[in-house]
């Protein structure tokens, strides 16, 4: 299957100006962004208003072609989750119904979305589509063509089915080994990829944390992480992380919540590799002191590893619990 540090020469981004939703408010980063992508990548936006394509021309004066999809609907950003899985020529897609604390109350806007999104891959990608049986979102995949890593988060959201049936599925219809890792406890989303990614086929990135009371159960995690993956024969880089203590608000109707999932600002690891480019996503942390290390520190991790390195600002998109990663679908 795909995996992130395969060549691309595509890229698919949601451009929300007009979303009759919150994500309107990250148009900014979406407009950054375009303009740190290569010029070699195609670069393929899905709009909700045949008005947005001018507007984005006027804010970020580029020539470079874009090509657009007009949905009057659309109101996702997380193509990442929500398009699927590329294997050879096929588009590999689950249902996409993500099972957070509110998911009772969304039944029927994820139902527009994996309609949709099947509009979009047609349109846009023109390969074949095929239905894998599982409630799944993409962020839980990083694949190094051999081992598919993801968390048990598959398994809480696939009831009816056991584990071991589970990962048939996935390696019938993926072709790679299924690494499934307990998901950490308070990890409401359980996606793999707020904590690892391939940089290459025997290289995964895994997170690290500083040693705060409020992560210390999250770093004997990602140390149990890094203990699985070389036990497969993987060689493991860490890259720094410094997840902020902070809760985004929902709409799950528990009155004694003030939020019931934590930001994404400081979380590196979910960034964009596009060829020999990573553009990572860039935070205001608590202190300046923190912010320049942390900054500064991940963009030398990647340029060891041999990547041209640009950065994009995301502390708009950190309040709706994803970054660059999430918000990205290449091929």
């Amino acid at each position: 299957m795909h995996c992130d540090f395969d060549k691309v020469n595509n890229i698919i981004l949601a451009y929300p100006r007009s979303f009759k939703n919150d994500f309107n408010k990250v148009s900014t980063v979406i407009e950054e962004l375009i303009c740190k992508i290569p010029k070699e990548i195609n670069i393929q936006l899905i709009l909700s208003s045949d008005k947005d394509l001018d507007f984005i021309h006027q804010r970020i004066d580029t020539d470079r072609k874009i090509e657009t999809i007009i949905i009057k609907d659309w109101d996702e950003i997380w193509l990442r989750d929500c398009l699927g899985f590329i294997n050879g020529n096929k588009l590999v897609k689950p249902i996409y119904f993500p099972m957070y604390c509110d998911y009772r109350y969304r039944w029927n806007y994820f139902k527009k979305i994996n309609v949709l999104s099947k509009e979009v891959i047609t349109t846009l990608m023109g390969n074949a589509i095929i239905d894998i049986p599982l409630i799944w979102d993409g962020g839980n995949l990083v694949s190094n063509g051999e081992y598919g890593l993801l968390t048990s988060k598959v398994i809480e959201d696939n009831p009816t089915f056991n584990r071991y049936y589970i990962e048939r599925i996935i390696e019938d219809y993926l072709e790679v080994k299924p690494m499934i890792i307990p998901r950490q406890k308070d990890d409401v989303i359980g996606h793999v990829d707020g904590y690892a990614s391939f940089i290459n086929k025997k290289t995964l990135a895994i997170s690290k944390y500083p040693n705060m009371r409020f992560i210390q159960e999250d770093n004997v995690y990602l140390e149990e992480f890094v203990s699985q993956a070389q036990n497969r024969g993987l060689k493991t880089i860490r890259v720094f992380d410094r997840p902020v203590d902070q809760s985004i608000r929902c709409n799950c109707k528990k009155k004694k919540r003030s939020g019931c999932y934590s930001v994404s600002k400081g979380i590196y690891i979910n960034n964009l590799i596009l060829n020999d480019t990573v553009i990572l996503p860039q935070y205001s942390l608590p202190t300046k002191r923190e912010t320049i290390f942390y900054n500064q520190a991940n963009k030398e991790i990647y340029e060891q590893a041999g990547y041209k390195v640009e950065s994009v600002n995301c502390d708009l998109l950190s309040q709706f619990g994803g970054s660059l990663h999430c918000l990205s679908f290449v091929y």
